[in-house]
């Protein structure tokens, strides 16, 4: 009776006790679940660098990540790819069906572990391996209990598409390298959807001891891990006897495939001002058709002159550069690494338009207005022309079409040189200053440093301007661009060579101070293409290399080659803000009844100053 009554009581204590465990149990499941996140904001960010591509998503460059690391995370993995079936095979077959967690694996382990009194076999599955890839930590109990609950809620917030995604993207593949792209190209030089199924079983392999089977260092153990992953895919049925012969076979060949490293001046630069902070994975606006033109085009013309030249063109709709290169070898030293394009050089005669459209748009000057052009002293400071000859007095648009001095240092009087800077600093150009006395009048010959980049964008917000015409502004950029186009002006930068249809595009050329710098810019409603040439250092200035013999027709090159057929894109009809009406021959102003001879100028309305002629009043 007493043996009966403890038995009965020794039931009910286990019973108890069973019944608490059961509930702590449930419990701290419920608690974990409620308690314990995965890391999915943190799977968007991987251990890359920045990854640059052109505007047709072709990569050009591929910089390392934190730690010297490999990594390209844009491998989209697909079911039926090798890779895929062969790292489920070896790693977590029954990933596509469970939850997260396979407690069938979970129990083998535990059993066999327990039996043998030491781990014989793991039972991470590829989203608990996720897990830990996603955000490392120490392999401790606490650790795995914390995997398994993470791993069951990312199975219910992602798909395995998704998983098997960062899996394959974050795990290690030997050497540096991480990820599926990165181990695919660093050991067989391609993408991992064209990897062969040994190659693919390979990389597989490499995953379980990234340094013990490394196929540059110890091949032998490779293949004998690609045996194994070729096993487990026979077993499952994923491959044929046939297949997995030839897989077996196969004698891979490993080798280290260079990152991508296109472009270099174009690529150091959009690293630098285009790409936004803490974005890995940039498309720039580079187009690798006009940038391949471009880079022929300017390593012929530096051959050619024995210069140094950069260029780059520029979408004027949206201000987009797309495409810019240097001469040098980046990779020979000798200054070959700088970017000339980004280069503070004297403007020369490149700022004119932009002050005469300044002068024309606050109704300081008339576009065909008598200007000095006659030596002038202001203080101190007398200068000239830079062929040193005068003329009196010469119509304004033709004072810009010859680029004269004397007549812009009238027009710099007539705005002041505050607002001269002024005007360069809204179309971008800051590096002119904001200090009139730095300049003075000399801006109206450019002696202010300016960058070809900020040049050409300059021109390119102009030309938008030219397009629009709405405002005074827009009225004088059209006029301006008007004045500096045509067929006639186009032969005296092309000549003899101008023998098929030529697209109609605006130009203005520019030399600086001692002959060291030497510009052109082309512009229409579509492009402007920007050119220097020049010498890096050694020379004090070279009277052989001039804006007219070598800038211009490089940029009429590359402009010609973008539009074959010789049909660029021109400006619409005049704006409205734009006006005809008859000026004096001798002044370019109003008629006075004394006049004598009268031609039709263009004006911008309640805006250009509408005085009588004062030269032919008696």
């Amino acid at each position: 009776m007493h043996t009966r009554h403890c038995k009965k009581r020794l039931l009910r204590a286990v019973a108890a006790i069973g019944a608490f465990a059961i509930a702590a149990a449930a419990l701290t499941c419920a608690l974990s679940w409620a308690l314990v996140k995965p890391p999915l904001d943190e799977a968007e960010t991987f251990p890359a660098g920045l990854v640059l591509r052109d505007r047709e998503g072709g990569i050009m460059r591929v910089s390392l990540g934190p730690g010297d690391t490999d990594c390209r995370p844009w491998y989209v993995p697909q079911r039926s790819d090798w890779l895929v079936l062969a790292i489920v095979a070896s790693e977590d077959k029954r990933f596509f069906h469970h939850g997260g967690a396979d407690f069938r694996a979970l129990a083998r382990a535990v059993s066999q572990n327990l039996f043998f009194g030491r781990r014989i076999s793991g039972a991470s599955t590829i989203t608990e391996q996720t897990t830990r890839l996603i955000q490392p930590h120490p392999r401790t109990m606490r650790w795995k209990w914390i995997e398994l609950w993470q791993a069951l809620k990312m199975e219910k917030a992602r798909s395995k598409d998704w998983i098997v995604a960062q899996y394959l993207n974050r795990s290690p593949f030997g050497s540096n390298l991480v990820g599926a792209e990165a181990a695919a190209h660093g050991w067989f030089g391609k993408d991992p959807h064209s990897l062969s199924l040994g190659e693919a079983a390979l990389l597989a392999g490499i995953v379980q001891a990234p340094s013990r089977f490394r196929p540059d260092r110890h091949l032998d153990r490779a293949l004998r891990r690609r045996d194994y992953v070729l096993s487990r895919l026979e077993t499952l049925g994923w491959a044929t006897p046939g297949q997995i012969a030839a897989a077996r076979r196969e004698i891979p060949h490993v080798r280290r495939d260079p990152r991508p490293f296109l472009h270099p001046h174009y690529c150091d630069w959009a690293a630098r001002e285009l790409a936004p902070p803490g974005v890995l994975d940039f498309r720039t606006p580079l187009d690798p058709a006009i940038q391949r033109l471009l880079e022929q085009a300017v390593a012929r013309r530096a051959e050619a002159l024995g210069a140094d030249v950069a260029a780059l063109v520029v979408d004027v709709p949206t201000g987009e550069v797309r495409a810019m290169t240097c001469s040098g070898d980046y990779f020979g030293g000798g200054g070959g690494q700088v970017n000339t394009a980004l280069a503070l050089r004297q403007a020369g005669s490149t700022l004119k338009p932009f002050l005469f459209a300044r002068a024309l748009s606050r109704g300081l000057a008339a576009p065909t207005e008598a200007l000095p052009d006659a030596e002038t002293a202001y203080g101190t400071f007398r200068p000239a022309n830079s062929d040193g000859s005068t003329r009196g007095t010469v119509r304004a648009d033709e004072a810009l079409v010859l680029s004269l001095n004397l007549p812009f240092f009238e027009i710099v009087r007539r705005i002041g040189p505050a607002d001269a800077l002024a005007c360069l600093r809204e179309r971008g150009l800051a590096s002119v200053g904001d200090n009139p006395d730095e300049h003075g009048l000399g801006i109206a010959v450019g002696n202010a440093p300016v960058r070809l980049v900020d040049l050409a964008l300059a021109y390119a917000s102009f030309s938008r301007d030219a397009t629009d015409g709405s405002t005074p502004a827009g009225a004088a950029a059209r006029i301006v661009s008007e004045i500096l186009s045509g067929p006639e002006r186009s032969l005296a930068a092309l000549g003899h060579t101008a023998d098929t249809a030529l697209p109609r595009a605006a130009w203005k050329t520019g030399t600086s101070a001692a002959h060291r710098d030497a510009w052109t810019v082309l512009w229409g409603p579509e492009q402007v293409v920007a050119v220097w040439c020049g010498h890096l250092a050694g020379r004090f200035g070279d009277r052989t290399v001039t804006a007219l013999s070598a800038a211009a027709p490089l940029a009429w090159e590359v402009f010609r080659a973008m539009h074959p057929n010789g049909a660029a894109q021109w400006f619409g009809p005049m704006p409205d803000m734009v006006e005809t009406a008859p000026v004096c021959v001798r002044s370019g102003l109003p008629p006075s009844p004394d006049c004598k001879e009268t031609r039709i100028a263009a004006f911008i309305r309640d805006t250009t100053p509408r005085r009588p002629c004062p030269v032919c009043a008696p």
